[in-house]
């Protein structure tokens, strides 16, 4: 199979209450700290009922705290990967420290430095997206924390996808420039639309990466039923239960 960057974009637009899914997202952009849990955990709830032959979900606000459940373990599992990872992405940052401070007196070796800082701490970026990636989206499928950290499934995500990946959320990155200075332009406002509409896509591009990881041989996760059982309608505000049937099945 091929990455289909376009249809990354046009998904988001392809239900049939397409713009209640943009605000939910945006207003999930809004919310600091449990925003971009909801966001998380509606995202890869989305994408893994489609994988399992259900109809792609709309954002509903009903299910609030189920997204919030959903989107806790793959947060926490960045957060933790993030923060083992920073000590490389420390060292990896002192050669360009270094060298904006010798520059001044030693303009050689300070822009070799800072040519080198530059080049090392990109690297570390990209090691950090190349590792948190895969430990999102399987702790994000089986709702568990402890099984995020495979070892195996990072290194062999990696192995046969990951430079697909980093390449497409690189481009992501770029088109976003110009697309949140839209949005702030649009009253501000526009700028959560975009940032919401973006992190609609990066997702999208995680799962059809995920999909080709599995084309070239990779471990099938194991889903759990908890992330895609089906929520139904909840009754609307103020209606009354039905009244209880008796033995003969008549209603009294």
């Amino acid at each position: 199979m091929k990455i289909d960057f376009a249809a990354s974009f046009k998904d988001l637009f392809s239900t049939e209450k397409k713009w209640m899914t943009i605000l939910g997202l945006s207003v999930s952009v809004i919310i600091p700290i449990v925003g971009p849990l909801v966001a998380i955990g509606y995202l890869m709830r989305r994408f893994a009922r489609v994988r399992a032959g259900k109809p792609a979900e709309d954002f509903d606000f009903s299910n609030f705290g189920e997204y919030l459940q959903i989107g806790l373990w793959p947060f926490l599992c960045t957060l933790v990967a993030t923060i083992v990872l920073m000590p490389i992405i420390f060292v990896c940052a002192i050669p360009m420290s270094v060298g904006s401070v010798i520059v001044e007196n030693n303009q050689g070796p300070g822009i070799a430095l800072l040519i080198l800082g530059f080049f090392l701490y990109l690297f570390s970026l990209l090691l950090l997206m190349l590792v948190t990636y895969p430990v999102m989206l399987r702790s994000g499928l089986m709702m568990d924390f402890k099984s995020g950290f495979s070892k195996t499934f990072i290194l062999s995500f990696i192995k046969k996808v990951g430079m697909s990946l980093i390449g497409y959320m690189l481009l992501v990155s770029i088109i976003s420039i110009p697309l949140v200075l839209v949005g702030y332009i649009a009253l501000l406002v526009g700028a959560f639309v975009v940032a919401a509409g973006l992190q609609f896509v990066m997702f999208h591009l995680i799962f059809q990466h995920y999909d080709l990881y599995l084309e070239r041989g990779g471990e099938v996760i194991e889903v759990n039923p908890e992330l895609i059982k089906d929520y139904g309608t909840p009754p609307l505000p103020g209606a009354n239960p039905s009244p209880p049937a008796d033995q003969s099945g008549a209603i009294e």
